[in-house]
């Protein structure tokens, strides 16, 4: 397996003749092989428990002439279909700026800093469909173009995403994505204030921005109703453009590693019964002893609702004379709910662990999830985890 790295490309000019030039460059490819038991609730009908994963991913780089560097990634997921999982091309304009197309690696943009709280091994929201509210749905689709220029050891920097048509999947070389639905284009921003990371001290601290832009939403049928068009109609779909900010910060100190991360989004959902907003509090710390890793973290997601009924409703009021001549009839009562019918809580916590001895790793984590969380009666509350995992 290991002959196939660093296997050399050169001489292309003399049958691409389109070249002015040779182009030359090395090859890589890694892979990773995962063995993994899974428990879930005691209630919870697993069937076989133990899964497998496999992974083998191609990359290669390069250097041009003005002294940069262009590197490629891609990863195939190791199916019986044998798919494409992720790829990306990035151009390194001098160290100081680089320039990335990324079609599924999410390693760029808002994204990448999603989550930043440390941890041994899996974050703590892993194993449940109702994951922590957080940024990264613009960065995170399939062929996202993303910017990033950072100050040389300080690591303060900006990176900017955008993605034409959300949705989205691969594309070959010259194709087109075609009607995914929504027709929505997206722009993430992260800017690193500071960025440090050396052997014995690290500080990380930035803050995170993301727009999503459908193609019609609420606010622009009422400006086309002012240009004459009747339809107002507004119950469903989104009220305008969707957004969401975030803010982390995280410190090393030796062995010691702990952050935390708050996160607002406002999804702008139309429905009575749809999300006005969400609100995250991340935190967390790892401790790292040698090849030993130990981590745990807490999280809290606070759900506000556009109606604070929903259902539960708490007494009743009389509406205001200006809405009704007969405010006093009891047919036209409104029903009021409070606090407790408006938001919502999720909370999280986990802890997980992990040991490296060379390409061999074994980890493991126990997640628990509360709150309207996982809350269909077959979605368990505990995800529990053993990974053996093989690099090459």
């Amino acid at each position: 397996m290991n002959k196939l790295k660093n296997i050399g490309i050169s001489a292309l000019a003399g049958t691409l003749v389109s070249l002015s030039a040779a182009q030359a460059g090395g090859v890589s490819v890694t892979g990773s092989w995962e063995l993994s038991y899974t428990n879930l609730n005691h209630e919870k009908v697993t069937g076989n428990k133990i899964g497998m994963n496999k992974n083998i991913s191609f990359g290669a780089s390069g250097d041009v002439s003005d002294g940069g560097a262009v590197t490629w990634a891609t990863t195939i997921g190791g199916t019986d279909a044998m798919g494409l999982t992720s790829a990306s091309m990035n151009i390194n304009m001098g160290g100081i700026a680089t320039l990335a197309y990324d079609s599924g690696t999410g390693g760029y943009g808002a994204n990448a800093v999603d989550n930043i709280v440390p941890t041994a091994w899996e974050e703590i929201d892993y194993g449940f469909s109702t994951g922590i509210s957080d940024l990264g749905a613009v960065s995170a689709s399939k062929g996202v173009i993303n910017f990033t220029a950072k100050a040389p050891t300080a690591g303060t920097g900006i990176s900017i995403s955008y993605q034409p048509r959300m949705g989205g999947t691969h594309q070959a070389d010259g194709a087109t994505g075609g009607d995914v639905g929504g027709s929505t284009d997206g722009w993430d921003v992260v800017i690193d204030f500071v960025y440090y990371d050396a052997a014995h001290f690290g500080m990380r601290w930035g803050i995170a921005g993301q727009l999503q832009v459908p193609e019609m939403t609420c606010e622009k049928i009422r400006q086309e109703d002012r240009a004459g068009v009747t339809d107002t109609s507004c119950s469903t779909g989104l009220k305008d453009n969707p957004y969401g900010g975030s803010m982390y910060y995280t410190m090393k100190l030796g062995p010691l590693s702990l952050g935390t991360q708050a996160t607002f989004q406002d999804p702008m959902d139309a429905a009575a019964s749809g999300i006005a907003n969400k609100r995250t509090i991340v935190a967390g710390g790892a401790l790292t002893l040698g090849t030993v890793s130990l981590s745990y973290g807490e999280a809290w997601d606070r759900y506000k609702w556009n109606n604070a009924n929903r259902g539960f409703a708490d007494k009743q009021v009389a509406p205001d004379q200006a809405d009704s001549q007969a405010a006093g009839d009891a047919s036209l009562k409104e029903w009021e709910g409070n606090d407790a019918n408006e938001f919502q809580t999720i909370k999280f916590r986990g802890w997980s662990a992990a040991v490296n001895i060379g390409p061999v790793a074994l980890k493991g984590t126990r997640n628990h999830v509360g709150g309207m969380g996982e809350n269909a009666s077959s979605a368990p509350r505990t995800h529990s985890e053993v990974n053996l995992s093989i690099a090459f």
